[in-house]
């Protein structure tokens, strides 16, 4: 019994629509390095509060992306896409004195409300 190509290569294509943004600061400082997580890889970004251009990290395909961290949510395009959301779904800070502090945000792509 033959498959049809698309019953084969859904599940490949849900794989690959997931994309999700860890921010790591350390003393509180700004957000700036966060690793962007796909199906094919992890990357290298900048992840400080506004937009960004595909100068600014590694990810084959990203066109730009913007994060808003006064509403903890942000958006980004890939080559030949729309309009895609993240939003933030974890936040946990540890403190270790009270000059060192690590906070850690994840951001989880999301179905686009705004």
């Amino acid at each position: 019994m033959r498959l049809p190509t698309l019953a084969v290569l859904a599940p490949l294509v849900a794989l690959a629509v997931a994309d999700k943004l860890v921010v790591e600061v350390i003393c509180l400082c700004s957000y700036i390095n966060g690793q962007w997580y796909t199906a094919y890889g992890n990357y290298w970004a900048i992840a400080t509060d506004g937009c960004h251009g595909p100068d600014q990290t590694g990810v084959p395909g990203l066109q730009n992306y913007c994060l808003d961290f006064s509403r903890n949510r942000g958006h980004f395009y890939f080559q030949n896409q729309g309009k895609r959301c993240l939003d933030v779904v974890e936040f946990t800070q540890t403190s270790y004195t009270p000059s060192q502090t690590t906070s850690r945000m994840v951001w989880d792509e999301v179905a686009c409300t705004w």
